[in-house]
Protein backbone atom coordinates (compact mmCIF):
# COMPACT_ATOMS: atom_id res chain seq x y z
CA UNK A 1 0.00 0.00 0.00
CA UNK A 2 1.38 3.14 -1.18
CA UNK A 3 1.99 5.89 1.93
CA UNK A 4 -0.17 8.10 0.65
CA UNK A 5 -2.75 5.32 1.00
CA UNK A 6 -1.52 5.10 4.16
CA UNK A 7 -2.16 8.66 5.18
CA UNK A 8 -5.70 8.51 4.06
CA UNK A 9 -6.51 5.64 5.77
CA UNK A 10 -4.90 7.40 9.15
CA UNK A 11 -6.73 10.50 8.18
CA UNK A 12 -10.19 8.71 7.83
CA UNK A 13 -9.76 7.15 11.17
CA UNK A 14 -8.63 9.90 13.37
CA UNK A 15 -12.02 11.06 12.00
CA UNK A 16 -14.09 8.41 12.38
CA UNK A 17 -12.91 7.89 16.43
CA UNK A 18 -13.57 11.75 17.16
CA UNK A 19 -16.96 10.74 15.77
CA UNK A 20 -17.45 7.45 17.67
CA UNK A 21 -15.85 10.01 20.95
CA UNK A 22 -18.17 12.52 20.87
CA UNK A 23 -21.31 9.85 20.80
CA UNK A 24 -19.78 7.36 23.40
CA UNK A 25 -19.34 4.57 20.73
CA UNK A 26 -22.95 4.74 19.53
CA UNK A 27 -22.36 6.44 16.04
CA UNK A 28 -19.34 5.05 13.98
CA UNK A 29 -20.47 1.34 14.43
CA UNK A 30 -18.82 0.22 10.85
CA UNK A 31 -16.19 0.58 8.80
CA UNK A 32 -15.26 -0.76 5.44
CA UNK A 33 -18.20 -3.65 5.93
CA UNK A 34 -17.06 -4.33 9.02
CA UNK A 35 -18.27 -3.63 13.00
CA UNK A 36 -15.57 -1.48 14.93
CA UNK A 37 -14.60 -1.72 18.06
CA UNK A 38 -12.14 0.25 20.93
CA UNK A 39 -9.99 -1.62 22.41
CA UNK A 40 -8.07 -0.45 25.59
CA UNK A 41 -4.63 -2.39 26.31
CA UNK A 42 -2.19 -1.72 28.44
CA UNK A 43 1.33 -0.81 27.08
CA UNK A 44 3.78 -3.36 27.29
CA UNK A 45 6.58 -0.71 27.89
CA UNK A 46 4.75 2.38 29.79
CA UNK A 47 2.34 1.02 32.04
CA UNK A 48 -0.29 3.19 29.90
CA UNK A 49 -3.40 2.58 29.05
CA UNK A 50 -3.60 2.73 25.19
CA UNK A 51 -7.18 2.92 23.17
CA UNK A 52 -7.69 2.15 19.18
CA UNK A 53 -10.39 1.71 17.10
CA UNK A 54 -10.63 -1.44 15.17
CA UNK A 55 -12.72 -3.59 13.15
CA UNK A 56 -13.36 -7.18 14.06
CA UNK A 57 -15.42 -10.10 13.21
CA UNK A 58 -17.41 -12.29 15.52
CA UNK A 59 -15.57 -16.15 16.23
CA UNK A 60 -18.02 -17.79 18.28
CA UNK A 61 -19.77 -14.97 20.24
CA UNK A 62 -16.71 -12.72 20.99
CA UNK A 63 -14.87 -10.43 18.26
CA UNK A 64 -11.55 -11.37 16.60
CA UNK A 65 -9.21 -8.68 16.08
CA UNK A 66 -6.38 -9.02 13.22
CA UNK A 67 -3.45 -6.93 13.06
CA UNK A 68 -2.64 -6.05 9.27
CA UNK A 69 -1.22 -2.89 10.40
CA UNK A 70 -2.62 -1.47 7.62
CA UNK A 71 -0.16 -3.60 5.63
CA UNK A 72 3.13 -3.01 7.42
CA UNK A 73 5.74 -5.19 7.79
CA UNK A 74 5.85 -4.86 11.88
CA UNK A 75 2.82 -5.80 14.27
CA UNK A 76 0.56 -2.73 15.62
CA UNK A 77 1.62 -1.74 19.30
CA UNK A 78 -2.01 -3.51 20.46
CA UNK A 79 -0.41 -7.25 19.41
CA UNK A 80 2.85 -6.27 21.68
CA UNK A 81 0.46 -5.12 24.46
CA UNK A 82 -1.98 -7.96 24.14
CA UNK A 83 1.14 -10.61 24.27
CA UNK A 84 2.67 -8.94 27.41
CA UNK A 85 -0.81 -8.43 29.17
CA UNK A 86 -3.74 -9.89 27.33
CA UNK A 87 -6.85 -8.51 30.00
CA UNK A 88 -7.94 -5.42 28.12
CA UNK A 89 -10.57 -3.77 27.83
CA UNK A 90 -12.92 -3.21 24.92
CA UNK A 91 -15.54 -0.84 24.03
CA UNK A 92 -18.85 -2.32 21.22
CA UNK A 93 -22.38 -1.25 20.60
CA UNK A 94 -21.88 1.74 23.49
CA UNK A 95 -20.80 -0.66 26.21
CA UNK A 96 -17.58 -1.75 27.66
CA UNK A 97 -16.51 -5.35 28.34
CA UNK A 98 -13.27 -6.96 30.32
CA UNK A 99 -11.54 -9.11 27.89
CA UNK A 100 -9.02 -11.49 27.94
CA UNK A 101 -7.18 -11.67 24.60
CA UNK A 102 -6.34 -15.40 23.33
CA UNK A 103 -3.91 -15.12 20.35
CA UNK A 104 -5.62 -17.63 17.54
CA UNK A 105 -3.49 -20.53 15.31
CA UNK A 106 -4.80 -23.08 13.31
CA UNK A 107 -8.06 -23.67 12.13
CA UNK A 108 -9.85 -21.10 14.78
CA UNK A 109 -7.32 -18.62 13.12
CA UNK A 110 -8.22 -19.81 9.30
CA UNK A 111 -11.86 -19.44 10.20
CA UNK A 112 -11.52 -16.06 11.52
CA UNK A 113 -9.36 -14.80 8.63
CA UNK A 114 -12.06 -16.11 5.92
CA UNK A 115 -14.67 -14.63 7.50
CA UNK A 116 -12.64 -11.56 7.55
CA UNK A 117 -11.68 -11.71 3.92
CA UNK A 118 -15.08 -12.58 3.35
CA UNK A 119 -16.65 -9.43 4.54
CA UNK A 120 -13.77 -6.90 3.48
CA UNK A 121 -11.52 -8.75 0.38
CA UNK A 122 -8.77 -5.82 0.91
CA UNK A 123 -7.35 -8.31 3.95
CA UNK A 124 -6.19 -10.74 0.94
CA UNK A 125 -3.16 -8.48 -0.59
CA UNK A 126 -2.18 -8.50 3.37
CA UNK A 127 -1.09 -11.89 3.77
CA UNK A 128 -0.16 -12.59 0.09
CA UNK A 129 2.54 -9.55 0.31
CA UNK A 130 3.65 -9.05 3.98
CA UNK A 131 6.63 -11.72 5.32
CA UNK A 132 5.20 -11.61 8.98
CA UNK A 133 2.17 -14.36 10.03
CA UNK A 134 -0.71 -11.73 11.14
CA UNK A 135 -1.44 -11.79 14.24
CA UNK A 136 -4.82 -12.70 15.31
CA UNK A 137 -6.64 -12.52 18.82
CA UNK A 138 -10.11 -13.50 20.15
CA UNK A 139 -11.47 -11.20 23.21
CA UNK A 140 -13.32 -13.62 25.13
CA UNK A 141 -15.20 -12.66 28.57
CA UNK A 142 -13.32 -12.66 31.49
CA UNK A 143 -13.90 -15.78 34.07
CA UNK A 144 -16.37 -14.83 36.54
Amino acid sequence: MAESNRARMCLQWRMHKLIWNLSGGRLGRKAAGMPVLELSTTGHKSGLQRQILITYVEHRGAPAIIGTNAGRNTDPAWVHNLRANPDARARWDGIWHDVVAAELSGADYEEVWSDAVAVNPGYAPYRESLTRPIPIFRLGPVDS
